[in-house]
Order: structure tokens, then sequence, then C-alpha cells
């Protein structure tokens, strides 16, 4: 489907349940259909190199992943995938022609005021919150441990590396002066990961390994009485199999992006309650490392992000100063820690 196509799909309110009022909601990579019962999520014809949603049965494929792999942590916010078909010669959704003409993932609306995004501007969450949410997490995490694979440190350095091939548009958005940090950053990149490699494996053969969420900010959390965690990684399971500490991480940086250290240090106290996973200080560097590589990504999916929204710097800045702090940081503990050894 195109722009112009969701886009008459929804004047039209061609979708099951109450019709009004209803919301259309474009990220860069789905449509979102807002009506008061149901949300309905279609995956646009995109290419990346982290995702390839460029045909249909492409996008029915992962449509049927996104629903089965999030029934694990909200089996009652995700209902089906529904097929998109012609019907007197207009597109609806839950019309069923063979071939179907594209396919939406069919979910319950939750009440998007206790989004946690739209919680923390509102200053209204709090410790306990992090408690329900740090206890639900721990026990889909105990749950879902994966056997050991040795970690492939061409594929880290890839996968951060990604950042780099952005950096005219971010000096472009920042400021030159970025320049030379991302170029130090892409320099010691390799080092560092060799001096955390080592310490992920063993993580890895102790069942700290996960199939988990793979996507956890707070736009995919709602805080109800039992908290719902929504939208996992279904495009790649490769970033979805994940250290517990790379998920928390992921949670732990937006908190910061919203200026409350308190409530990322409750999450993790809280966690650890019921799953100890901060063993080492070599566990507390791949902490730092974890946080600097999910900075880097929402970074990242903030520069790709064609919207133009009027907050799109403003973030920038601040996903940037993060990942720049994270990683000031990390140098430095690895620096530590070599020097210790050296002594040894």
């Amino acid at each position: 489907m195109d722009d112009k196509q969701v886009a008459d799909l929804f004047e039209r309110r061609a979708f099951p349940g109450a019709s009004s009022p209803a919301r259309l909601v474009s990220t860069h990579i789905s449509w979102v259909i807002l009506s008061p019962d149901y949300a309905f999520k279609i995956k646009k014809p995109v290419r990346f190199s982290f995702l390839d949603f460029s045909t249909t049965s492409l996008r029915a494929r992962y449509c049927k992943e996104e629903y089965r792999l999030n029934r694990r942590l909200a089996p009652d916010t995700y209902l089906g995938v529904l097929p998109i078909g012609w019907k007197d010669g207009d597109l609806h959704i839950g019309v069923k022609n063979r071939p179907a003409f594209d396919y939406a993932v069919w979910m319950r609306k939750e009440d998007n005021s206790r989004e946690l995004d739209v919680l923390l501007r509102a200053g209204d969450v709090k410790a306990e919150d992090m408690k329900k949410l740090a206890y639900k997490l721990a026990a889909f995490h105990r749950q879902h441990t994966m056997r050991h694979r040795n970690i492939d440190m061409g594929v880290l350095i890839r996968d951060f590396s990604a950042i780099f091939s952005h950096n005219q548009a971010l000096s472009h958005h920042l400021g030159t002066q970025v320049l030379a940090e991302l170029n130090e950053m892409e320099r010691t990149l390799p080092g560092i990961i060799t001096s955390l490699k080592g310490r992920m494996n063993e993580r890895s053969r102790a069942g700290f390994r996960v199939d988990g969420h793979g996507d956890l900010h707070s736009r995919n959390i709602f805080l109800t009485d039992d908290p719902i965690l929504f939208d996992c990684i279904e495009f790649d399971a490769r970033l979805r199999h994940l250290d517990v500490l790379d998920e928390l991480a992921f949670l732990a940086m937006d908190l910061e992006f919203f200026k409350r250290p308190d409530l990322a240090e409750a999450l993790l106290r809280f966690y650890t309650e019921k799953h100890a996973c901060l063993i080492t200080p070599e566990d507390e560097a791949l902490f730092l490392y974890y946080k600097a590589y999910r900075a880097n990504v929402r970074l990242k999916v903030t520069v790709l992000d064609t919207s133009h929204k009027t907050e799109k710097q403003e973030m920038m800045k601040q996903y940037w100063s993060l990942l720049s702090s994270y990683w000031l940081q990390l140098t430095k503990m690895v620096d530590s820690h070599l020097n210790e050894q050296r002594s040894d």
C-alpha cells in the first residue's frame, strides 16, 4: 500500500468496529489506524539495512510473526492478522480476497493516556511503576532463555557502525564538532568490543541470553495494573535474541532521555531482585555499552524519520548527548580495567 491508499482507506473508515473518532499515525516503517475500539497496523513497503517489508508476502509473514511474538507479553491486546482486500472498487481492512492486497495487525485499542512516554512527560511515573514493570520483565526473561551461541564481534561492530554512515546528516543537524567525536568513536569501537566479548560469551553460557522484546522503550509500554509491553521486534530474530542487560539498557536509556535517571536506577534495582544480572565490574561496563548502542539506534531512527517533526532536531541532540556521555564513561571504565590487568 502507499500513503494515498492508506489515507483513502482511513477517510472512508473502511475497517471493523466503531469508526469515529479515529486517528492515522505514520512512522518510518508503518501506518497505524487508531479507532475507538481497535488499532490496525499496516507495514509500509520499505526496505532498509535492518528490515525488508518490500513485498506483500514478506509483509504477510511479518504480520503473523508480530502477532505470535507479541502475544507473549500482551495476549489480550493482539487479536490477529486481517487481510486488506477490495470491495466495490475500494480497499477495506478485513475483506478476504485471494490473494490479499495487503495485511494489517489487529489489536485491541488501549488507553493511550497510559503510555509510559505520555506519563513521563506529565511527570506521573513513580518507582512503584518500575517495580511492576521490572518484575514482569524478569519473569518473562526467565521463561525465554536461549542456548549459548558465541558472540560474533564482526556483527557487533557492524551493528554499532551503522550510525557512522549518517555522519554528514548528524553534522548538519548537530554541528560539525560532532564529527571528531564520531571519528574517535569509530576508531575505538573494535577495541571496546574486543575487551567486552569474553564476558558477553560467559553471560550467554550462564543463561543471560534470551528471546526477548528487542525494542523496549517507553512508547511500547502501557502502565496499567498489569503492564502491557507491546510492539516487539518481529522482522529480525537476531535483534530480539539478546542479553538481558541489552534489553534493560534500552528502557534505562529512554528513562534517562526523559531526565529520569532515578527511574532507570529503580528499574534495574527491582529487576535484579528477581533476576540477578549485574554480577561483575565487567557487567557494569557491558550495561554502559548497551546503553550507548541503544542511544545510537534511537539517534539513527530519528535521522531516518522523514516526517520533519518540529522536535526532531531536539531529539537528535538529546540522543547524541546520551551516546557521547555513555561512550566517554565506557572508554574510561575499559581503560581502567585494562590498566588493572597490566599491573597484575
